[in-house]
C-alpha cells in the first residue's frame, strides 16, 4: 500500500508525546524514586526473585526484537510516531497487536523483581493503563483511518494483548 490512507488522503501520524521508551525510563525512575524514598521490604532479592526478573526481561528483549524484526521487514517505520507504510500482521504481529508495549510490562516486572524493588511491579498495571489509554488508542484510531477495513479486520482477529 501507498503513503496515502484507504479513502486517499495523506494521513498524519498519530502524534504520540512523549515517546513510548520515555514513558517506559519514566515509569521506571518513579518506581526507583519510590523505592528510594519509601520504600517497600528492603534487602537483597531472593536468588529466585533474581532469576524470574532476568527470565522476564529477557522474554521483554526477545518481544521487542520480534516486533522490530517484523517491521523492518515490512519496511515501515517502528518509531512510534512515525507514518505507517504497512499493516504488519506477521510474525509476533499474528498473537498480539502490541508487542512492543507487552515487552515493556515484562520488562518493568522483571527488574522490580530482579532487583527487589515492588514499587516497580506495583506501577506496572499503571504503565499497562497509561500505554493503553494514551498511546495505544490513539496509534489505532491512526492505523483505522490509514488502513481502513484492513485494520478494523485485524484487529477483530487479533488481541491487544496475548
Amino acid at each position: 500500500m501507498s503513503g496515502q490512507d484507504h479513502k486517499g488522503q495523506e494521513p498524519v501520524n498519530p502524534r504520540i508525546v512523549p515517546l513510548p521508551p520515555v514513558v517506559l525510563l519514566l515509569f521506571l525512575a518513579a518506581g526507583y524514586g519510590l523505592q528510594r524514598f519509601l520504600p517497600l521490604g528492603g534487602g537483597e532479592p531472593a536468588i529466585e526473585s533474581v532469576i524470574a526478573g532476568n527470565a522476564l526481561m529477557v522474554i521483554a528483549f526477545v518481544i521487542a526484537v520480534l516486533g522490530a524484526r517484523e517491521m523492518l521487514k515490512a519496511r515501515t517505520t517502528i518509531h512510534p510516531g512515525g507514518s505507517a507504510s504497512a499493516l504488519v500482521t506477521s510474525g509476533i504481529y499474528r498473537r498480539t497487536r502490541n508487542p512492543m508495549y507487552l515487552s515493556f510490562l515484562f520488562f518493568i516486572i522483571g527488574l522490580g523483581l530482579a532487583i527487589a524493588n515492588p514499587w516497580m511491579i506495583l506501577l506496572a498495571p499503571l504503565l499497562l493503563l497509561y500505554v493503553q489509554e494514551r498511546i495505544i488508542k490513539r496509534e489505532e484510531g491512526y492505523l483505522t483511518q490509514r488502513f481502513g477495513p484492513e485494520f478494523v479486520d485485524y484487529r477483530k482477529k487479533v488481541r491487544r494483548w496475548f
